[in-house]
């Protein structure tokens, strides 16, 4: 064998053993974050250290009960499969006029993404008769007659209590009046909620003001053909329209002008204003054919047209698990 011919050799072998190297070093797209399967030395994936402390409960859903302002109030929680090793984030869903926690359960159809992010789900029930929630003060009065920053404050306790959460992880979002619910929370609860979201939210005035003690995180959906809750708004009902609702919190966020378009796909539009203080974020995706839906879900064609070009809880969460308190 001639020297030239080793030499190559010697070189190819290299070059095999380095792609080999990498190949088998490189971790897959995605699979650094939190949540990622741990690896044995035999290659086999093992599960987190178990560091809960709470009482152990099975995964799926359950019924609950607690007491909040002498009242009884209910809620629908539901755990992932990952549930009960690490403490994990919590996502309360307030549902829409008229529903119950099992029909808007169904309906925005969550539990997939928290089964696959491994977040805790909670869809609390709005009292009165229809349900409604007291998200603020319309053309009547207030939206609702319970004490529902009152019963968040508790359901929160006692999740807290009971489950093992991560406290510095809560996030709310709410469908219709259930956004104007979150809405309401984000600005009385600021100091245990990390982000909020809203879907086709209805928005009334906070009682005496919005007052959140720090910036927060905030994400609108917003179909522009919503008759229910208006991007233009209802001043008749004296419910908001989209864009002062936006100002207001670009405002209490101390955000910059600047705006970035993140998103544009056939009748979608995400915008978001990125540079705003503490690092929080205020963002808007703009449904320009979107009736009162909950993006992605099974169509309800009485409340107009359901796109599916996103799909609110994909976005919610991603949203979502960028922030912390």
């Amino acid at each position: 064998m001639s020297g030239i011919t080793f030499s190559l050799l010697v070189i190819l072998s290299f070059a095999v053993y380095a792609i080999s190297t990498v190949a088998h070093s490189s971790f897959p797209r995605g699979a650094t974050g939190q949540g990622s399967p741990l690896s044995s030395t035999n290659g086999t994936p093992t599960e987190p250290p178990i560091t809960c402390t709470t009482p152990q409960h099975a995964a799926g859903n359950s019924n609950n009960t607690i007491t909040s302002d002498s009242l009884k109030r209910t809620f629908l929680l539901h755990l992932p499969p990952s549930y009960g090793r690490q403490p994990q984030p919590v996502v309360i869903n307030y549902h829409g006029y008229t529903e119950t926690t099992q029909v808007f359960a169904q309906y925005s159809n969550m539990a997939v993404e928290s089964d696959k992010a491994g977040f805790i789900l909670v869809y609390p029930q709005g009292e009165d008769n229809p349900t409604t929630w007291n998200a603020g003060i319309g053309a009547y009065g207030p939206t609702g007659d319970a004490d529902d920053v009152q019963f968040t404050r508790d359901l929160i306790s006692n999740l807290e209590k009971n489950y093992c959460v991560d406290a510095h992880r809560i996030y709310v979002t709410g469908y219709s009046i259930g956004g104007g619910m979150a809405y309401r929370v984000a600005c009385n609860l600021s100091t245990e909620i990390a982000a909020f979201a809203t879907v086709e939210g209805a928005f009334y005035t906070a009682p005496g003001g919005c007052h959140p003690s720090h910036p927060v995180p905030v994400l609108e959906i917003h179909g522009q053909a919503d008759h229910f809750a208006p991007y233009t708004g209802n001043p008749p009902l004296l419910m908001a329209a989209v864009q002062p609702y936006l100002s207001n919190w670009l405002n209490w966020d101390q955000c910059s002008n600047t705006t970035r378009t993140f998103f544009q796909q056939s009748d979608v539009t995400g915008i978001e204003w990125p540079h705003c203080a503490d690092g929080t974020v205020v963002a808007h995706y703009i449904i320009s054919d979107g009736g009162h839906t909950w993006a992605g879900a099974t169509p309800r064609p009485s409340l107009g047209f359901t796109t599916h070009t996103i799909d609110a809880n994909v976005v919610i969460w991603d949203f979502f698990k960028q922030f912390s308190i």
